[in-house]
């Protein structure tokens, strides 16, 4: 395994979820098409390193494939009595990955409307759980 030299600011970019857990996962310079491996967030599409081929600080993209992967695994995490196993995914998708509508609906194997449709009533949720739970903090006392 390469030891990553990703910035510590980048390591939760894309998502607002902070969890210690990490993956070893390829990454390829997106310069020069060499591969490496970095520890990096579970659903983290890109570091920005030292490229161990051409020398250069660069950003390095992750194989879609295993990202989808991944998404799958963290949406039924997420599913559960608020959010649908495919709305956690279109979620994930968009939000977190920022997938175009129709890369999304490639990886879910649907329709791009239908993408629009799960990820605008998950987001709808999600903004509401966060109000819910921002209400319970401004109520309780500091402590």
């Amino acid at each position: 395994m390469v030891e990553s030299d990703t910035e510590p600011d980048e390591a939760g970019e894309g998502g607002e979820h902070s969890d210690d857990s990490t993956v070893e996962r390829a990454f390829t310079c997106t310069f020069c098409g060499f591969p490496m491996t970095h520890e990096a967030a579970p659903l983290q599409a890109e570091v920005s390193s030292i490229c161990h081929n051409c020398g250069d600080w660069t950003v390095q993209s992750a194989d879609r494939g295993e990202l989808f992967d991944a998404v799958h695994d963290a949406a039924g995490d997420l599913a559960g009595e608020v959010l649908t196993e495919r709305q956690a995914r279109a979620y994930l998708l968009r939000e977190v990955l920022g997938s175009d509508r129709e890369t999304a609906a490639e990886a879910m194997d649907s329709t791009a409307s239908n993408v629009d449709n799960l990820h605008q009533r998950a987001k709808e949720k999600i903004d509401d759980a966060r109000r819910v739970i921002d209400e319970l903090d401004r109520l309780q006392p500091d402590e």
